[in-house]
């Protein structure tokens, strides 16, 4: 199996369920060597409810068994879970015994005396179906975000178009009010802070239309340190956050478009030093990685550059990191740099423009890392 390498056997809880010692005995010797959360039972009706207590991944499991034989027992375990995996010990091969087996939704069967090797292809079968649900799964909740912040973009884009263009009449009337009010009055400074004002109102314009549209990239190979480096000083300039960074001068570079990255930074080290309002270390690192064909990250496979900014600040309750790349959502107050709710959305849909990914893992009281995925295969294009 092509991707049994990459699946880690210690994330998988398996429960096997055998009445005879010395098969049980043998058997769960080899699972637990392998690696897998292992969980033991000697008949149908214990293993039962222990797939009711611990939901494992895959059911292993002989047949002809006291109290509730192995076939009743995955019948009552199918109706609790259609879409459990089962692998199916037997010596029986009479065909009406194998049809009951297969219709009460055994997947895969190893005769006994066991064959090893077989009962580890068979559970490294189960595992890839797993893994490829769990993939269809994130390629799913994947699309249902882009589907959704497309359609927040299409909304946003036509709202900035008109936003501008009324900010500019605005902005032309106070302009030549200014200019025809003494210079010293008071009418020039309280101008002078509406002009600033429009000034905010109008980036908040091109925000929108880069969520709308992601900009209209130019993609070129940049060489990513100097440029996150420069982006993080510019933002924690005066400020009592420092940074430490781990930026490898070796990495290979990215064709990114440089100014819509520069957002990307400008974004994460704002919101790292906002998490952090007494102060605090934030921390950058870069390095390259491999993503294989089913990825938590649900992208393509082939080589990544990770970049990871980590702050060490309150943290995202676990009932608000599902949305924090939804446009317009924030915990936070309003304030100069707060509560637009865009900067994270706007770098969701940079990266996405990039075929790339960003991601957030965080608890609450220990910091925040945000995850970037920029693909090396850009360089060749």
């Amino acid at each position: 199996m092509s991707d049994t390498s990459n699946l880690r056997y210690a994330d998988v809880t398996l429960l096997y369920v055998e009445d005879e010692a010395s098969t049980r005995e043998q058997v769960s010797r080899i699972l637990t060597l392998r690696g897998y959360r292992l969980i033991t039972r000697v008949n149908g009706q214990s293993g039962l409810d222990a797939y009711r207590e611990h939901r494992p991944d895959i059911v292993l499991t002989d047949i002809m068994m006291p109290q509730m034989n192995g076939l009743e027992m995955v019948r009552r375990i199918r109706a609790m879970d259609p879409e459990a995996q089962v692998v199916c010990m037997t010596a029986f091969s009479e065909t009406n015994y194998l049809i009951e087996a297969i219709d009460v939704g055994i997947n895969q069967f190893v005769p006994k005396p066991v064959d090893l090797s077989r009962l580890l292809a068979a559970l490294d079968h189960c595992l890839e179906i797993i893994e490829l649900k769990k993939r269809h799964g994130m390629l799913e909740a994947e699309t249902q975000k882009t589907r959704k912040l497309e359609a927040i973009g299409i909304l946003a884009g036509g709202m900035a178009h008109d936003f501008n263009n009324l900010l500019q009449v605005i902005l032309g009337y106070v302009s030549l009010a200014r200019m025809c009010a003494d210079p010293d009055s008071k009418t020039a400074e309280l101008l002078g802070i509406a002009e600033k004002s429009f000034d905010n109102a109008r980036q908040l314009g091109k925000r929108l239309l880069t969520l709308a549209k992601g900009g209209d990239a130019i993609l070129e190979l940049t060489h990513l340190p100097p440029l996150i480096i420069a982006g993080i000083e510019a933002e924690l300039r005066g400020t009592s956050t420092s940074c430490v960074t781990d930026l490898p001068a070796d990495l290979p570079p990215v064709r990114i478009d440089a100014a819509q990255f520069r957002h990307v930074i400008s974004h994460l080290t704002i919101n790292a030093r906002e998490a952090m309002p007494q102060g605090g270390t934030l921390q950058v690192s870069a390095s390259l990685c491999s993503l294989a064909a089913i990825n938590e990250q649900a992208l393509d496979p082939g080589d990544y550059l990770h970049i990871i900014f980590k702050d060490s600040g309150v943290g995202i309750a676990p009932e608000n990191l599902p949305r924090i790349f939804d446009p317009y959502f924030t915990t936070k107050e309003m304030g100069s740099q707060k509560g637009m709710g865009l900067g994270l959305a706007i770098s969701h849909s940079v990266l996405r423009h990039h075929r790339g990914q960003i991601q957030a893992e965080s608890k609450p009281g220990e910091g925040t890392a945000f995850h970037i995925y920029l693909p090396l295969s850009q360089t060749n294009n």
